[in-house]
């Protein structure tokens, strides 16, 4: 199984919507697919599935149970709900409630410690199940949980509006944060989206080039600016694969296309 992580600087790049049509087009392919909102400060998956009513939520697997022995722990499958968009794809909600400063909110390290303890062996629960991909949408920036999910990553992907402020919060976040955590076995993507249409070539192509040069983080997509796309997410609706979305849907074609390819490099 392979973990896809998708991360941001900071918040309203696209990030939810991409790693959510990232999983629906794997499923599409055939791959038993997860998608977790990990994206713990502002979860989503309650209002883009409405109809969905899990029955645990992932902030839950981390979070105190009862010590009582007689009472049965949760289980990372406990957590599952099928997307009802197709059968090869499942979904993990959050908490859509979340309480800041505590659980998986919380600074604590020790705790946090923990969490990543019971995250590897949830990714472990997870494979054995008989999933190949496991989308995480995490928080932006250095959140600690967010890390938690970096560190278990095969793949992440950084998602930029790509703008002065933008370009330079990311590349710090790649030096500061990322290579900490190593990259040994880990890849890291960049996808730069909501690009504005008649951005001149040579803007795209130095991006690139730091990221790939500075960085060692190759770019697997540019997306354009979509009015459309705008619109369709103005009503909350985040799945774009509808006929009227063509373009896109292409778009996230080729973005999949890029990463499988890269993550059967050795």
């Amino acid at each position: 199984m392979k973990v896809i992580v998708f991360h941001s600087y900071k918040g309203g790049t696209g990030k939810t919507t991409l790693a959510l049509n990232t999983a629906i087009n794997l499923a599409r392919r055939g791959f038993k697919t997860l998608v977790v909102d990990a994206d713990l400060n502002a979860p989503t998956f309650d209002s883009i599935f409405p109809d969905v009513k899990p029955k645990f939520r992932f902030n839950e697997l981390f979070e105190k149970q009862d010590d009582n022995i007689d009472t049965p722990q949760l289980k990372a499958e406990d957590l599952l709900a099928n997307s009802g968009i197709d059968p090869k794809l499942d979904i993990v909600f959050a908490n859509p409630k979340p309480k800041f400063g505590q659980g998986l909110l919380s600074m604590d390290k020790n705790f946090h410690t923990l969490a990543l303890k019971k995250l590897i062996e949830a990714k472990k629960e997870f494979e054995k199940l008989g999933y190949e991909y496991l989308v995480m949408d995490t928080s932006p920036s250095m959140n600690l949980a967010s890390i938690n999910a970096i560190i278990i990553a095969d793949a992440t992907i950084m998602i930029l509006r790509p703008n002065q402020y933008g370009i330079s919060g990311t590349t710090f976040l790649f030096k500061e944060l990322y290579s900490m955590l190593g990259t040994l076995k880990r890849k890291d993507f960049m996808i730069f989206n909501q690009v504005v249409p008649g951005t001149p070539k040579k803007f795209i192509t130095k991006w690139e080039k730091h990221f790939r040069k500075e960085l060692n983080v190759k770019t697997i997509g540019v997306i354009l600016c979509n009015c459309g796309i705008a619109l369709n997410l103005l009503h909350g609706n985040l799945i774009l694969d509808d006929p009227a979305n063509v373009k896109f849907t292409q778009t996230m074609d080729s973005i999949v296309d890029n990463l499988l390819k890269e993550l059967s490099k050795e």
